[in-house]
């Protein structure tokens, strides 16, 4: 079984990887991809997050328990702290707007994300988000 461990560290600034912001959402989509096409690098929330603000450590472990009931029920485990996490982009898509667009339509050509809410929304998007994912590449 995969582990977030599998996924390679980026030593360096690689402009071919779109970053993936901290939260459940992007690191389900980074977990779809998978060790081949996600990496990470160390970093903590305050290097990654795109606020002036210093997040105290009750804010941290506050975005982690976030982030982590998001991917629990899809049978994700609990992504490990002092990462941030990128998404290579696939043969074509030379900018992040171009993969988030192309990742959009891609789902919407899957018929679209569920309209549902809480767990059932992430249970019912998963499989969608994977098969989009792995159509990208």
């Amino acid at each position: 079984m995969v582990s977030w461990d599998d996924f390679p560290v980026l030593t360096k600034e690689d402009d071919s990887y779109t970053h993936l912001p901290f939260s459940g959402w992007f690191l389900m989509l980074g977990w779809a991809a998978g060790p081949f096409h996600a990496r990470r690098r160390p970093g903590s929330l305050n290097d990654i997050l795109p606020s002036r603000e210093i997040l105290s450590g009750e804010d941290e472990e506050w975005l982690y328990e976030m982030a982590n009931e998001y991917l629990a029920p899809l049978g994700i485990p609990p992504v490990p702290r002092g990462y941030a996490w990128f998404l290579a982009r696939p043969a074509g898509i030379d900018s992040d707007e171009a993969l988030w667009r192309r990742l959009n339509d891609t789902i919407d050509e899957l018929g679209g994300l569920p309209g549902l809410d809480g767990e059932a929304y992430a249970a019912a998007a998963y499989p969608v988000v994977a098969e989009a994912i792995r159509r990208l590449y």
